[in-house]
């Protein structure tokens, strides 16, 4: 059991002994007829119950910002998984454009042979303009990478947010508690 856990359990019972003396008091008070001592008790077990309900919320801030903690954990995993997958595949393509120029650039250059008295330049060139439309698409699925890597950045960003605002809830709380 940890510190946290400890004194919780600590500030439970104590809690509790304060419903049960406040309870006792207030009976005591009606049973001997002073109303000071009944009033005592009734206040001591009003204490006990905000202290109980201050308890409730911080566990149940606590147990928001451990989800957004986790939140934030699984999407910073996804996040390197997406970058990861992004990347291989960018770099499959162009691996794969780069052999289709080369095989390119040799058909061509074996057209430009047999066909040079009839224009060899023009196979050429066609052939460079597909190579570069090829890079061109290249370019586009990393440009397309890049985006779904910033859109998971920013939701990372988005969630630790939430959980700094659940960690600033908790302090809060266990402040309002202790006072």
């Amino acid at each position: 059991m940890t510190n946290d856990q400890t004194d919780k359990a600590g500030e439970a019972r104590e809690g509790l002994f304060d419903s049960i003396a406040g309870k006792a008091k207030e009976v005591a008070g009606a049973v001997s007829g002073k109303d000071d001592l009944v009033e005592e008790g009734q206040l001591q077990q009003a204490e006990s119950r905000n202290r109980k309900a201050a308890l409730a919320d911080e566990a149940v801030a606590d147990a928001k910002r451990d989800a957004a903690a986790q939140e934030l954990r699984e999407t910073n995993e996804e996040v390197a998984q997406r970058k990861d997958a992004a990347e291989a595949q960018s770099r499959r393509e162009e691996s794969a454009v780069e052999r289709q120029r080369e095989a390119e650039h040799a058909a061509a250059g074996r057209d430009a042979k047999q066909q040079e008295a009839e224009g060899s330049k023009a196979a050429e060139k066609e052939a460079d303009e597909l190579a570069e439309s090829r890079v061109r698409d290249a370019g586009a699925l990393a440009a397309d990478a890049t985006s779904t890597e910033q859109r998971a950045a920013a939701e990372a960003l988005r969630l630790e947010r939430e959980a700094a605002a659940a960690d600033q809830q908790a302090a809060q709380l266990r402040d309002e508690t202790k006072n």
